[in-house]
């Protein structure tokens, strides 16, 4: 939205209210008018590859599980599971008398139906979330069976949340439409206009299983907006809700706005990602030269704005898969990167590659590694393109190179399989995984997450998977959102956005 565009429209919404009342108990307007700059390219949680495009669907869609703000597994379309004595299988009962928005039964056949299409279609983004589900059997028709191929008590956190958002079967019969512009599922919200790339609207659903929880009546979400414009359009009433890029914190609290910004919430993990399949990364030494050149500090000082936190690996300190002991590996070090490349016989200047990056999102890292890599004699050419073209290299592992992001998961061991494991999204190496990570994979998968050992072993498998697998951390940092103090808080449950509970108060 260009800056006269804004100005417009605040004169509409000046000159249409005299104040901006607004009431999550049923008096007035319960409407929250979102601005991002962000642009949503898909809206099949199947295809959706990012936990930061993911909080754009929770609206829309419903999981099997969810999470509570202690991170516990609850029911939501499902009412409980079982495991057998193996741990190799786990029975799901789903509620009774629940449907999709258009109509049609949330059953087992539907469960099954999007579990093989998460492991059979071409453009599945959780088919490496789903390795171990070797199959879906439906039992009766609020009963389907997952068989395992190992021992595996982390599938309750997987089908919670992102991982179990359950589209309605009848609308992914034509999974082109229903990803571009019919989403359908069973969450609080549905889809009453869809602008692919403008903007979504969103009504309260009377069908939602937990409606009377749900206080907010209307969510309008716009994209592409120009992020200088935000702050300006949350002062005027054009929008109460907005996601703001870390440096426009200081205007927007300035502003006297509410500003959620802790990874207790959102957060995210720049990284840098590696292809050991693609030249010139198919050379172990070239990898770990690029380990020693990067300076997270540098990173963490110029593009978090005092919000984020140099990263040696993608989870921030206090997350259960955090190793305080990979803070301690490969610190900041040129002439080691410079001596490690002369020993494997390179000389000065004589790496290049193409470093791709989503244009508008990746610029002043891109730039800033740039610089680093070129103190050691590594030429990095700068190919930053749209979300769609840059995606189609990133997702289909045919890059050399990229810059990228990651937003907490729902379940540690899947934020593990995604980074580290065969057909993981954020894996730029796949179908590459290393042994030392599967065996530690392993054994998380086989402890219970009540076990005292969980958390140690959880963190050996996130050690295993960084030391051996192909991505360079940078920063981590809180997402920032900026709204009306009109709005209640949402629940805090890392990497989810629920609005649950959330009233809009009134105001003047």
């Amino acid at each position: 939205m260009t800056v006269a565009a804004l100005a417009a429209v605040i004169a509409t919404v000046v000159a249409g209210c005299g104040s901006s009342a607004a009431g999550g108990d049923g008096s007035g307007d319960a409407t929250i008018r979102w601005g991002t700059k962000q642009i949503q390219a898909n809206w099949d949680p199947v295809v959706t590859g990012s936990t930061g495009a993911t909080i754009l669907l929770t609206p829309i869609y419903e999981s099997l599980f969810t999470l509570d703000e202690r991170r516990a597994v609850k029911p939501a379309l499902a009412s409980g599971y079982e495991y057998n004595a193996a741990g190799d299988q786990i029975t799901v009962r789903l509620k009774p008398n629940l449907t999709f928005q258009d109509g049609s039964p949330v059953d087992a056949d539907a469960v099954k139906f999007n579990i093989d299409r998460i492991k059979s279609q071409a453009n599945s983004a959780l088919k490496g979330s789903y390795n171990n589900v070797k199959a879906a059997t439906v039992v009766d028709p609020l009963t389907v069976r997952l068989d395992l191929a190992q021992q595996d008590y982390q599938i309750p956190y997987l089908l919670a949340v992102r991982g179990g958002m359950l589209p309605s079967k009848a609308a992914a019969q034509d999974p082109t439409k229903l990803n571009s512009a019919t989403p359908v599922g069973a969450g609080p919200f549905k889809v009453v206009e869809l602008q692919p790339e403008s903007k979504i609207v969103l009504e309260k659903w009377a069908g939602y299983w937990d409606a009377a929880n749900i206080k907010v009546d209307r969510i309008e979400i716009n994209f592409g907006i120009d992020p200088s414009t935000l702050v300006a359009g949350l002062q005027s009433g054009v929008y109460n809700w907005a996601q703001l890029d870390p440096q426009q914190t200081a205007e927007a609290k300035r502003a006297g706005l509410d500003v959620l910004a802790g990874v207790d919430r959102n957060w995210g993990s720049t990284f840098l990602s590696l292809n050991i399949n693609k030249a010139p990364f198919t050379d172990p030494a070239v990898v770990e030269a690029v380990r020693y050149a990067v300076n997270p500090d540098e990173f963490a000082s110029k593009l978090s704005f005092g919000l984020g936190q140099p990263a040696h690996q993608p989870f921030p300190t206090g997350h259960p898969a955090y190793v305080t002991d990979l803070d301690s590996e490969h610190r900041y070090d040129p002439a080691k990167a410079k001596d490690i490349l002369a020993k494997a016989g390179y000389a000065d200047g004589a790496i290049s590659f193409d470093l791709g990056g989503i244009a508008n999102n990746f610029d002043q890292a891109a730039e800033v590694l740039q610089q680093q890599l070129k103190a050691v004699g590594i030429t990095a050419n700068i190919r930053l393109q749209d979300q769609a073209n840059w995606g189609k290299g990133y997702f289909g592992k045919t890059i050399a190179a990229s810059l990228y992001g990651y937003v907490g998961r729902d379940s540690n061991v899947q934020a593990l399989t995604e980074h580290y494991d065969t057909g993981g999204v954020l894996n730029l190496s796949s179908p590459t995984t290393s042994p030392q990570f599967q065996e530690a994979l392993k054994a998380v998968r086989a402890t219970p997450i009540d076990a005292p050992d969980y958390k140690a072993k959880l963190q050996a498998a996130a050690k295993a998977g960084y030391e051996n697998g192909s991505t360079v951390s940078l920063y981590t940092y809180p997402s920032v959102v900026a709204k009306d103090k009109s709005i209640s808080d949402p629940p805090a449950i890392d990497g989810f956005q629920s609005w649950k509970g959330v009233r809009i108060s009134s105001s003047s």
